[in-house]
């Protein structure tokens, strides 16, 4: 009986040693995951819409950026809240959420700036 006692006791104490070392390696892994990257804002008013091309925004600032676009970019205008690419109209102020990879910059959402949304509530 006590060496069935012995075994017993070595096989819980080198499987708790086992699940000590595994415990941080897969913490490890989880960490060296990337993160999605938080989408970045650009509010200012557009100077050009295309498919091809791109949407060009230009801020206050003189700061003109082009927003690539695709089939899961969304849109919104003052009349529409669900619109295409082709409802978009050079001037009008807008606000571009958009991420950066490799120096491309892809738009997701292209709506009214959220000072315009609160007018329109009111």
């Amino acid at each position: 009986m006590s060496k069935q006692w012995l075994r017993a006791v070595t096989t819980l104490s080198i499987a708790a040693i086992a699940l000590a070392f595994a415990a941080p390696v897969r913490g490890q892994e989880a960490a060296a995951k990337p993160e999605k990257a938080a989408p970045k804002h650009f509010t200012g008013v557009i100077q050009s819409a295309d498919a091809t091309a791109g949407v060009i925004v230009k801020n206050s600032k003189d700061v003109s950026k082009t927003f690539k676009v695709g089939d899961k970019t969304k849109y919104s205008t003052a009349d529409k809240k669900e619109a295409a690419l082709a409802d978009l109209k050079v001037g009008e102020k807008v606000t571009v959420a958009y991420t950066e990879d490799a120096g491309v910059l892809t738009a997701h959402k292209i709506g009214l700036p959220e000072s315009a949304k609160k007018k329109e509530a009111k």
